[in-house]
């Protein structure tokens, strides 16, 4: 398995429905990649702002990606390669 940290900005476009986000689909670079899944998400309140934090599956690779409330940006952290 391979971990690559990464702290870059992404473009993300989610779905807001009832009061939750969920990723569908985010740019990282020039390529377009579709969430197949979420693994799982977590509210980070600690700092300046909030953190919404998601795992999500792109085909083998997981990708840890949050949206940071105080920046109104999304961030991806990581990439998880088996």
């Amino acid at each position: 398995m391979d971990i690559q940290d990464i702290h870059e900005p992404i473009g993300v476009v989610a779905a807001c429905s009832g009061g939750s986000i969920r990723p569908q689909q985010f740019r990282w670079g020039r390529r377009l990649y579709k969430v197949e899944a979420i693994n799982g998400e977590w509210v980070d309140r600690s700092g300046d702002g909030y953190r919404l934090h998601y795992s999500v599956q792109v085909g083998q690779e997981t990708y840890l990606i949050h949206f940071a409330g105080a920046e109104v940006q999304w961030w991806l952290d990581q990439v998880i390669i088996p």
